[in-house]
């Protein structure tokens, strides 16, 4: 039975694109065909979902800073009057920043600095300049920057978190030094809207991986979806290759899809703490729930 009016969803995940300009160690290797979205199939989905959220983040895999048509995309979420939350790793923004920085839809832009500590030093420097110069117009505007970094020990990380840190400090005049210590829940305030989160590296679910037990939640289908590139919608953001698929948003209303047999099967086991899908028995973001 399809429900009379889907609950709206805190916020839902949108990937423009699967393609990306890096290819880091830990990021998942998607087996999926890559594709970036185009603006009428784009149109077509947040005419079919606007209802269901005011909140979109553009990502789940990919960079989508790289999208051609990332103007349009932004455009068609203003006319759409959705809220959007972007997520890149920062090494394009010198390019976009005009774009980002005169988008009304955009509200805040997540910099994820984990794959910049593998660069080598010379881009690493050049990325990192980049960013820092895209904060400080940054900071003359009403947008939130979310910095995000895992923290990894010296070991780990090779040294290469500290020294992002340490730019960090220098850049925002810290009267002391960040360290890899994390920051649970809304991390550290650098300036007005711009914020250090720091928290230990996740691995992605999809593969061979233990089974953690049967037992959790999952805010997955609850406070959010995720929408692929393609247009499958899966049940939440670390299913990034749809190895849960609820159904296609081309084919089908969000409703309808929310309220098929493997959807409600996952809802009820997350209100019971009982995971029903070995991708969730796999994951261990889920834990820290």
């Amino acid at each position: 039975m399809i429900p009379q009016a889907l609950k709206k969803f805190k916020k839902i995940y949108l990937e423009i694109t699967n393609r990306c300009n890096l290819s880091c160690s830990f990021c998942h290797r998607s087996e999926r065909a890559k594709a970036f979205m185009r603006p009428e199939d784009f149109r077509a989905i947040l005419d079919k979902i606007e209802a269901h959220t005011d909140h979109l983040a553009l990502h789940v895999l990919g960079e989508p800073l790289l999208h051609p048509e990332l103007g349009e995309i932004l455009a068609l979420c203003q006319e759409h009057t959705l809220k959007v939350n972007l997520t890149t790793n920062g090494t394009l923004l010198p390019q976009r920043q005009g774009l980002l920085l005169a988008s009304q839809a955009l509200r805040q832009v997540n910099i994820s600095l984990h794959g910049l500590a593998e660069l080598p030093d010379g881009p690493r420097e050049t990325a990192l300049a980049g960013i820092f110069a895209f904060v400080q117009e940054a900071m003359h505007t009403p947008l939130f920057i979310s910095l995000r970094l895992w923290n990894l020990s010296a070991a780990e990380g090779n040294g290469h978190n500290q020294r992002i840190l340490n730019r960090i400090t220098a850049f925002f005049a810290l009267p002391e030094s960040l360290g890899p210590e994390p920051t649970p829940g809304h991390g550290i305030t650098l300036a007005p809207r711009i914020f250090l989160s720091q928290n230990g590296r996740f691995t992605w679910p999809h593969g061979p991986a233990p089974d953690l037990g049967g037992t959790g939640t999952c805010r997955g289908l609850r406070d959010h979806v995720a929408i692929l590139v393609d247009g499958t919608v899966a049940p939440c953001c670390l299913d990034g290759e749809a190895d849960i698929p609820l159904g296609n948003i081309h084919a089908q209303s969000l409703a309808e899809i929310c309220a098929s047999p493997r959807a409600v099967a996952m809802r009820t086991g997350f209100s019971q703490r009982r995971l029903s899908e070995p991708l969730c028995r796999r994951c261990t973001f889920r834990q820290a729930f």
